[in-house]
């Protein structure tokens, strides 16, 4: 190659990457200089209704004009901060905040689904609580109350979630009945004693149901299906106050 062409080829070469860390910096600094427009609040639910209201979420953005990002440029924005801040709110499952082409603010907020709320009142006051699918307490809504599987009883004295080995058989439970068309319906309260046992109110009939230990559920419900197929239809719904499967291979009317 003749010294005169590999030369030129050198400079184009360093021409061009010079071109292309101007363009870099030159980006960055258009990004960074770019002031805060306005904010875009996206909240992602599986509920029904959600539990939060925009406002609930830009109260946490924007707590104040000092810490709001709104006329602030985007190198003295904390992205970072506002995403802790929405986080703790315990509705929100997760929370991401990005910069939108046109200089919004964006906040992408998804929100648990509760499966159960606790609603029990203690010596030191009432847990009022939705749970999440992890066994989660997240607190409650002031938007909006889901249909949802009531819990109460002693067990939430000591239990301030349902996370620990020994609360697996009862959020077992909880996904069981929500997971059947016919037990969603029909339970509507779980009564938890200390010891774990549980007992079922039941939305029609005037009978309880005696459950035991959350164990064994899969067999229990089919003992109770029985009750409801075979029993209730040539008793009547109001013929026994009391239903027990805590027995194995025994169903007990009263």
């Amino acid at each position: 190659m003749p010294l005169k062409l590999k030369i030129n080829s050198t400079f184009l070469l360093t021409a061009i990457g010079i071109l292309l860390l101007g363009v870099v910096f030159f980006s960055e600094w258009i990004y960074s200089s770019q002031r805060c427009k306005e904010i875009n609040i996206i909240i992602e639910t599986e509920n029904e209704h959600r539990l939060l209201e925009k406002s609930d979420i830009r109260s946490l953005v924007s707590p104040s004009t000092v810490e709001g990002p709104v006329g602030k440029t985007y190198k003295n924005i904390n992205l970072k901060k506002i995403e802790e801040r929405v986080l703790s709110n315990k509705l929100v499952k997760s929370c991401q905040v990005h910069r939108g082409l046109s200089g919004e603010l964006t906040v992408d907020v998804e929100e648990y689904k509760p499966i159960a709320r606790v609603v029990t009142a203690l010596n030191d006051g009432t847990v009022n609580s939705y749970v999440t699918e992890k066994g989660d307490f997240i607190g409650i809504s002031e938007s909006y109350t889901p249909r949802v599987l009531l819990l109460s009883g002693n067990y939430f004295e000591s239990n301030k979630n349902l996370k620990e080995v020994k609360s697996k058989p009862l959020l077992e439970l909880i996904q069981a009945i929500n997971g059947d068309e016919f037990w969603k319906a029909q339970i509507t309260q779980l009564v938890v004693e200390k010891d774990g046992g549980v007992t079922l109110i039941p939305e029609v009939g005037k009978h309880v149901i005696e459950f035991g230990m959350a164990l064994e559920i899969e067999d229990k419900f089919r003992k109770l299906k029985i009750f409801y197929k075979k029993i209730l239809s040539t008793k009547g719904w109001n013929a026994y106050s009391k239903v027990s499967v805590k027995y194995r291979n025994q169903i007990v009317c009263e």
